[in-house]
């Protein structure tokens, strides 16, 4: 009962008046009977009620909330780490600047991980291999890029 009162002073209070030119009354009404309530409009019996009318474009609050479009997630930490891993600045990482770069990943989730052993040096190279695609003995940010992204299988 609440809930269509609420609704209707909803209305009324976004919905723009609109002054309609007064109808003359239909046979056996009263002239009280075919006037509006204040602040709404007539409508005739004949026609259903329209809707308020909805702006084209959402307001600027909705589209900020709209989502953005996720950044590549493999892009992320090679943009903000590339540089710091090319020490000559040539643009790519050689075998030991990837490798450098290996090392302090796999170091900062794995104390105890030594980069010397057979083991390591094996899953280094092994993933150097793999991403250098082009076989050029260097990995550029595509290649790691690249490699560092899932492939939908």
């Amino acid at each position: 009962m609440l809930t269509p009162l609420l609704f209707a002073a909803a209305l009324q209070v976004t919905a723009p008046a609109q002054q309609m030119p007064a109808q003359p009354a239909h046979s056996g009404e009263t002239p009280a009977a075919n006037q509006a309530m204040p602040g709404t409009q007539p409508v005739p019996s004949d026609r259903p009620m329209a809707a308020p009318d909805m702006p084209a474009k959402p307001p600027a609050a909705a589209e900020a909330a709209q989502p953005t479009p996720r950044p590549d997630p493999a892009k992320l930490p090679v943009d903000a780490q590339f540089a710091r891993y090319d020490a000559n600045g040539d643009g790519v990482l050689d075998k030991a600047e990837y490798g450098s770069w290996l090392v302090a990943l796999r170091t900062a989730k794995e104390a105890d991980f030594k980069a010397e052993s057979p083991a390591a040096r094996g899953w280094i190279d092994g993933s150097f291999t793999a991403a250098d695609a082009d076989r050029d003995q260097k990995v550029s940010r595509e290649e790691l890029i690249r490699f560092l992204t899932p492939q939908a299988g």
